[in-house]
Protein backbone atom coordinates (compact mmCIF):
# COMPACT_ATOMS: atom_id res chain seq x y z
CA UNK A 1 0.00 0.00 0.00
CA UNK A 2 1.26 3.48 -0.82
CA UNK A 3 2.47 5.39 2.29
CA UNK A 4 1.00 8.66 1.02
CA UNK A 5 -2.47 7.12 0.78
CA UNK A 6 -2.64 6.11 4.44
CA UNK A 7 -0.52 8.70 6.26
CA UNK A 8 -2.59 11.64 7.64
CA UNK A 9 -1.68 14.95 6.07
CA UNK A 10 0.38 17.47 8.05
CA UNK A 11 -2.47 19.86 7.43
CA UNK A 12 -4.27 18.19 10.31
CA UNK A 13 -1.64 19.69 12.62
CA UNK A 14 -2.74 23.11 11.42
CA UNK A 15 -6.28 22.15 12.40
CA UNK A 16 -5.05 21.16 15.87
CA UNK A 17 -3.39 24.57 16.22
CA UNK A 18 -6.52 26.33 14.97
CA UNK A 19 -8.74 24.79 17.67
CA UNK A 20 -7.18 26.64 20.68
CA UNK A 21 -7.09 29.84 18.63
CA UNK A 22 -10.82 29.41 18.07
CA UNK A 23 -11.19 28.74 21.81
CA UNK A 24 -9.49 32.06 22.58
CA UNK A 25 -11.87 33.87 20.25
CA UNK A 26 -14.88 32.21 21.89
CA UNK A 27 -13.57 33.15 25.36
CA UNK A 28 -13.15 36.76 24.24
CA UNK A 29 -16.69 36.73 22.83
CA UNK A 30 -18.02 35.46 26.17
CA UNK A 31 -16.30 38.29 28.03
CA UNK A 32 -17.65 40.88 25.59
CA UNK A 33 -21.15 39.38 25.60
CA UNK A 34 -21.51 38.86 29.34
CA UNK A 35 -19.57 41.82 30.66
CA UNK A 36 -18.76 44.45 28.02
CA UNK A 37 -18.23 47.18 30.63
CA UNK A 38 -15.97 45.15 32.92
CA UNK A 39 -13.16 47.74 33.39
CA UNK A 40 -15.42 50.52 34.68
CA UNK A 41 -18.48 48.59 35.81
CA UNK A 42 -17.73 48.63 39.53
CA UNK A 43 -16.98 52.34 39.62
CA UNK A 44 -20.04 53.17 37.52
CA UNK A 45 -22.48 51.09 39.56
CA UNK A 46 -21.14 52.20 42.95
CA UNK A 47 -21.31 55.92 42.24
CA UNK A 48 -23.01 58.22 44.75
CA UNK A 49 -24.50 60.11 41.82
CA UNK A 50 -26.82 57.11 41.42
CA UNK A 51 -28.44 57.95 44.77
CA UNK A 52 -31.41 60.31 45.08
CA UNK A 53 -31.22 62.47 48.20
CA UNK A 54 -34.44 63.20 50.08
CA UNK A 55 -34.65 65.75 52.90
CA UNK A 56 -37.04 64.47 55.56
CA UNK A 57 -39.62 64.89 56.91
CA UNK A 58 -40.71 65.13 53.30
CA UNK A 59 -41.20 63.29 50.03
CA UNK A 60 -39.76 63.07 46.54
CA UNK A 61 -40.55 61.34 43.25
CA UNK A 62 -37.89 58.79 42.30
CA UNK A 63 -37.62 56.94 39.00
CA UNK A 64 -36.39 53.35 39.15
CA UNK A 65 -35.16 52.39 35.69
CA UNK A 66 -34.79 48.68 36.46
CA UNK A 67 -36.47 46.09 38.62
CA UNK A 68 -34.48 44.61 41.49
CA UNK A 69 -33.12 45.39 44.94
CA UNK A 70 -32.59 48.97 46.11
CA UNK A 71 -31.53 50.57 49.36
CA UNK A 72 -32.39 53.51 51.59
CA UNK A 73 -29.38 55.06 53.29
CA UNK A 74 -29.38 57.39 56.27
CA UNK A 75 -26.83 60.14 55.58
CA UNK A 76 -25.90 61.41 59.02
CA UNK A 77 -23.43 63.69 57.28
CA UNK A 78 -24.74 65.24 54.10
CA UNK A 79 -24.95 68.26 51.83
CA UNK A 80 -28.04 69.09 49.77
CA UNK A 81 -28.26 72.26 47.66
CA UNK A 82 -25.35 73.75 49.59
CA UNK A 83 -26.96 73.11 52.99
CA UNK A 84 -24.93 70.99 55.41
CA UNK A 85 -26.80 68.41 57.49
CA UNK A 86 -25.25 66.72 60.54
CA UNK A 87 -27.16 64.19 62.63
CA UNK A 88 -26.54 61.44 65.14
CA UNK A 89 -24.86 58.33 63.76
CA UNK A 90 -27.68 56.26 65.25
CA UNK A 91 -30.60 56.06 62.79
CA UNK A 92 -33.80 57.66 64.11
CA UNK A 93 -37.21 55.99 64.28
CA UNK A 94 -38.82 56.67 60.91
CA UNK A 95 -41.97 55.73 59.03
CA UNK A 96 -41.35 55.48 55.28
CA UNK A 97 -43.58 54.64 52.31
CA UNK A 98 -43.07 54.12 48.58
CA UNK A 99 -46.09 54.56 46.29
CA UNK A 100 -46.24 53.84 42.56
CA UNK A 101 -47.27 56.92 40.57
CA UNK A 102 -48.73 54.69 37.85
CA UNK A 103 -50.85 52.31 39.92
CA UNK A 104 -51.01 53.75 43.43
CA UNK A 105 -49.73 50.46 44.80
CA UNK A 106 -47.52 50.60 47.87
CA UNK A 107 -44.12 48.93 47.85
CA UNK A 108 -42.73 47.68 51.14
CA UNK A 109 -39.87 49.71 52.62
CA UNK A 110 -38.34 47.03 54.82
CA UNK A 111 -36.20 47.86 57.90
CA UNK A 112 -32.71 46.58 57.16
CA UNK A 113 -30.21 48.41 59.34
CA UNK A 114 -26.71 47.17 58.53
CA UNK A 115 -24.00 49.07 60.36
CA UNK A 116 -21.30 47.67 58.08
CA UNK A 117 -23.09 48.62 54.84
CA UNK A 118 -21.83 52.19 54.60
CA UNK A 119 -20.29 54.65 52.18
CA UNK A 120 -18.53 57.98 52.43
CA UNK A 121 -16.85 60.53 50.22
CA UNK A 122 -13.10 61.06 50.56
CA UNK A 123 -13.64 64.26 52.53
CA UNK A 124 -16.43 62.55 54.53
CA UNK A 125 -18.77 65.33 53.48
CA UNK A 126 -21.33 62.61 52.87
CA UNK A 127 -21.52 59.51 55.06
CA UNK A 128 -24.39 57.03 54.80
CA UNK A 129 -25.49 53.75 56.34
CA UNK A 130 -28.12 51.27 55.13
CA UNK A 131 -31.40 51.44 57.08
CA UNK A 132 -34.07 50.14 54.65
CA UNK A 133 -34.37 47.80 51.66
CA UNK A 134 -36.73 48.05 48.69
CA UNK A 135 -37.58 45.53 45.98
CA UNK A 136 -38.91 47.02 42.74
CA UNK A 137 -40.90 44.62 40.55
CA UNK A 138 -42.08 47.17 37.99
CA UNK A 139 -39.73 49.95 36.83
CA UNK A 140 -41.27 53.40 36.92
CA UNK A 141 -41.69 56.53 39.03
CA UNK A 142 -42.55 56.20 42.70
CA UNK A 143 -43.18 58.71 45.48
CA UNK A 144 -40.90 58.13 48.45
CA UNK A 145 -42.07 59.68 51.73
CA UNK A 146 -40.55 59.54 55.17
CA UNK A 147 -41.31 61.14 58.53
CA UNK A 148 -40.39 60.86 62.19
CA UNK A 149 -42.52 58.26 63.96
CA UNK A 150 -43.52 60.81 66.63
CA UNK A 151 -44.66 63.26 63.95
CA UNK A 152 -42.00 65.86 64.80
CA UNK A 153 -40.99 68.31 62.08
CA UNK A 154 -37.43 68.55 63.39
CA UNK A 155 -34.66 67.69 63.07
CA UNK A 156 -34.40 67.67 59.30
CA UNK A 157 -32.09 65.02 57.93
CA UNK A 158 -31.17 63.35 54.67
CA UNK A 159 -31.94 59.92 53.27
CA UNK A 160 -30.51 58.62 49.99
CA UNK A 161 -32.34 56.09 47.81
CA UNK A 162 -30.66 54.02 45.12
CA UNK A 163 -28.57 50.92 44.45
CA UNK A 164 -27.62 48.65 47.32
CA UNK A 165 -23.84 48.96 47.01
CA UNK A 166 -23.09 45.66 48.76
CA UNK A 167 -25.39 43.74 46.41
CA UNK A 168 -23.95 45.63 43.45
CA UNK A 169 -20.42 44.65 44.48
CA UNK A 170 -21.26 40.97 44.93
CA UNK A 171 -23.27 40.93 41.70
CA UNK A 172 -20.36 42.35 39.70
CA UNK A 173 -17.90 40.02 41.45
CA UNK A 174 -20.09 37.02 40.60
CA UNK A 175 -20.24 38.05 36.94
CA UNK A 176 -16.45 38.39 36.85
CA UNK A 177 -16.00 34.92 38.37
CA UNK A 178 -18.55 33.32 36.02
CA UNK A 179 -17.03 35.03 32.99
CA UNK A 180 -13.51 33.98 33.97
CA UNK A 181 -14.65 30.41 34.69
CA UNK A 182 -16.48 30.12 31.36
CA UNK A 183 -13.52 31.54 29.44
CA UNK A 184 -11.09 29.23 31.25
CA UNK A 185 -13.33 26.22 30.57
CA UNK A 186 -13.40 27.05 26.85
CA UNK A 187 -9.62 27.51 26.73
CA UNK A 188 -8.88 24.31 28.66
CA UNK A 189 -11.42 22.35 26.64
CA UNK A 190 -10.14 23.57 23.29
CA UNK A 191 -6.55 22.94 24.39
CA UNK A 192 -7.41 19.39 25.43
CA UNK A 193 -9.16 18.70 22.11
CA UNK A 194 -6.19 20.14 20.20
CA UNK A 195 -3.71 18.04 22.20
CA UNK A 196 -5.76 14.88 21.67
CA UNK A 197 -6.05 15.57 17.94
CA UNK A 198 -2.32 16.27 17.60
CA UNK A 199 -1.48 13.07 19.50
CA UNK A 200 -3.89 11.02 17.39
CA UNK A 201 -2.38 12.42 14.19
CA UNK A 202 1.17 11.71 15.40
CA UNK A 203 0.28 8.12 16.35
CA UNK A 204 -1.48 7.54 13.05
CA UNK A 205 1.43 8.94 11.05
CA UNK A 206 3.87 6.78 13.03
CA UNK A 207 1.78 3.67 12.44
CA UNK A 208 1.53 4.49 8.74
CA UNK A 209 5.28 5.02 8.53
CA UNK A 210 6.00 1.72 10.30
CA UNK A 211 3.55 -0.10 8.05
CA UNK A 212 5.20 1.39 4.97
CA UNK A 213 8.67 0.43 6.21
CA UNK A 214 7.48 -3.11 6.93
CA UNK A 215 6.11 -3.53 3.45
Amino acid sequence: MNERSVKPSRRYYALAILIPVLGCLIAMALVYRWFPGMPGALEARMNLDNLTQVVIPGSKDITFADSGAYAVYYEYRSVVDGIVYASSETPPALACTLISKATGAEVAVVPDYAKTNTYSTKDRERVGVLIRSITIDEPGTYTFSCRHVDGASQPEMVLAVGPNFVWEFFGIAARIVLTAAAGLAVLVGSGAVAAFLALAIAVKRRQSHQAAMGS
